[in-house]
């Protein structure tokens, strides 16, 4: 059973249809409200503005100009609280072991993944995901 996500998510991925299509399943799967990024430095300055409406940012880690890390770090400095899951296309236990994990990440995501997975784990990480 979903319940209505109470926060919106901020999702950063430089691909624009990775974007679109975590939007559009989110937004199905879990009636959340999504603003999705290209630009890491737009995401941030939204984040900056509006970080009282965000639950959850969802951010892939290799992105040019600035990185997931990068971006996840100035994320908790404006808010330590904020859930993050960072993806990669690349080996999760390569990101788990970074010692940049220092930043409490919340998730890490394996890409390619389905929305089914990808709503499973936003809405546990929100806690409105219950079977």
């Amino acid at each position: 059973m979903l319940q209505a996500i109470q926060k919106s998510i901020l999702v950063l991925d430089d691909e624009p249809d990775v974007g679109y299509v975590f939007k559009l399943g989110l937004q199905r799967i879990l009636g959340s409200d999504v603003f999705v990024f290209t630009d890491p430095f737009l995401a941030l300055e939204d984040f900056q503005i509006h970080s009282d409406r965000y639950g959850l940012v969802i951010s892939d880690v290799r992105m040019p100009a600035m990185n997931g890390y990068e971006f996840a770090t100035r994320v908790k400095h404006i808010n330590p609280d904020i859930k993050i899951c960072l993806m990669s296309a690349f080996e999760v236990k390569d990101l788990v072991s970074n010692p940049v994990n220092s930043l409490n990440i919340d998730e890490f995501l394996q890409k390619p993944l389905s929305l089914q997975r990808l709503a499973e784990v936003v809405g546990n990480m929100l806690k409105i995901y219950n079977n």
